[in-house]
């Protein structure tokens, strides 16, 4: 087994070896290459045909005394004249070099015609190679031209030969069967089907490398396809980011004045009580007990209320385990002063806590931005009993809040645009249309999960917010 791979592959390198020797286009077009292809193999053929044909001859005129058979010289010097032709390709010049062999055939079986008669098969044989050969090595419509000229040729010489204007030597057709006859005419089939062999199998080939480079195109497209959705991915990513960092900017904006209300009320509270149990001094043990108590308290709530409004505006990526619950309260918290200005209640459904793992600083951005938007709806009733009503639940491992407002409701023309990226109902003046989209997409890509509304016109909305619940990353409780 060894021995015969070790024989197959010297038979390999050795082909190889030969096809860029001998066979191997030069040309830098494809059509060019194959053609330039069958042509070195048509003319490498001619060459042996002729060797083998001047063996012949000779053999005829010096041993068998032949007085008919053609003199050594004609096939000798056909034997150099395609050298030269090879020679000729090899060099560059392929083109011109087809050209001379289909000129020289046709001149060769012209030649025969003039001789033997227009009816001599070899030369109808060669006519035939000469069309088949023109529409391989240079073009279909120089096939064409060339029938033409063969066209002329053989009706001028038969009408020439019929007249008696011109004698050919028809002997041939008296002489008795010969075994070389038959052997010339299959040699001559044989290069035709070589010929037609050559040009199906190159074409095929080169089908065959479209094809391929149809694929790898294909291919090459989709991940190009592939790669622009990713970098437009990205695009939208990045430009969420910034929008995000505007509605950051747009709910200080709304909440500003209350926020400072509230500050400072805490600040007045705590410096009450301190001054308070200042005032008291020991000889009031219990009441200064109570007033430092009181300014304890305020301390917190007013670090409380802080941290809640530091998480309102920052945009820290980091994951935590929290209490939804209790970043809802944070929420109404800190947009209570405005709350109470448009005298708005908050009616806060359920008795339970959901603790899940997630952005806190995104949960709170989410439910802020759903909370002034029932707000905003809200400015423009005189209505008593505002009222936005906030519910937590949970249900088959996902975690579901609505919030529901009395405001007035969303009309059918406009309920499938509120998510949309900068639509608004309220004027330049009012809003950017930024606020729900940025949520939509917080609560899709930050939480995996899904906001939707619900609203009947002239009554209400109620928007529902759901998300698988988490205790870890990745890992579903």
């Amino acid at each position: 087994m060894p021995k015969t791979d070790d024989n197959h592959g010297f038979l390999s390198r050795v082909t190889r070896f030969l096809y860029g020797k001998f066979l191997m286009p030069k040309s830098s077009s494809e059509d060019f290459r194959r053609r330039e292809f069958i042509f070195n193999v048509i003319v490498l053929g001619s060459i042996a045909l002729f060797c083998a044909f001047s063996l012949f001859s000779l053999y005829h005129s010096f041993f068998r005394h032949n007085n008919r058979a053609i003199s050594p010289i004609v096939p000798l010097v056909m034997f150099a004249f395609f050298i030269f032709l090879y020679r000729l390709s090899r060099k560059g010049f392929f083109v011109p070099a087809s050209f001379i062999l289909i000129y020289a055939y046709l001149i060769m079986a012209s030649c025969a015609v003039y001789l033997w008669g227009v009816d001599l098969p070899m030369a109808l044989l060669t006519f035939a190679l000469l069309i088949v050969m023109s529409g391989v090595l240079v073009s279909t419509r120089f096939a064409f031209e060339i029938n033409i000229i063969i066209f002329l040729i053989t009706l001028i010489f038969g009408y020439l030969q019929f007249n008696s204007v011109i004698s050919p030597r028809v002997y041939w057709k008296t002489e008795l069967f010969q075994m070389n006859d038959p052997i010339e005419h299959a040699i001559m089939f044989s290069i035709i089907a070589i010929v037609s062999w050559l040009s199906n199998r190159e074409i095929e080939r080169s089908l065959e490398r479209a094809r391929k480079s149809e694929v790898e195109l294909k291919q090459e497209r989709d991940m190009l396809e592939v790669r622009v959705q990713e970098r437009t991915r990205d695009l939208e990513k990045a430009q969420m980011e910034k929008m995000n960092q505007a509605v950051r900017f747009i709910e200080f904006g709304k909440i500003s004045s209350g926020l400072f209300h509230d500050l400072i009320n805490h600040v007045t509270f705590l410096f009450f009580d301190i001054e308070k149990a200042t005032e008291a001094g020991e000889e009031k043990m219990a009441e200064t007990r109570e007033y430092l108590k009181q300014a304890n308290e305020n301390k917190s709530a007013l670090a409380e209320y802080i941290e809640a409004v530091k998480k309102q505006f920052q945009n820290q990526k980091i994951d935590s385990l929290f209490s939804m619950r209790k970043e809802i309260l944070n929420v109404t918290k800190i947009l209570g002063y405005k709350l109470k200005t448009e005298k708005v209640e908050i009616n806060f459904r359920g008795g339970f806590d959901i603790i899940t793992y997630g952005n806190v600083m995104r949960f709170n951005h989410v439910v802020t931005n759903i909370i002034l938007n029932a707000l905003d709806a809200y400015e423009a009733s005189n209505e008593e009993g505002k009222e936005i009503s906030i519910g937590l639940e949970k249900r088959d491992e996902k975690a579901i809040i609505s919030i529901e407002d009395r405001a007035g409701g969303i009309s059918e023309e406009i309920h499938n645009k509120i998510f949309d990226p900068f639509f608004t109902t309220k004027g330049p003046q009012k809003g950017a249309g930024i606020g729900l989209a940025t949520a939509k997409n917080t609560v899709e890509e930050d939480f995996g999960g899904t906001i939707n509304v619900e609203s009947i016109w002239g009554q209400g909305s109620k928007f529902i917010i759901e998300f698988p619940i988490r205790n870890e990353p990745n890992n579903p409780q």
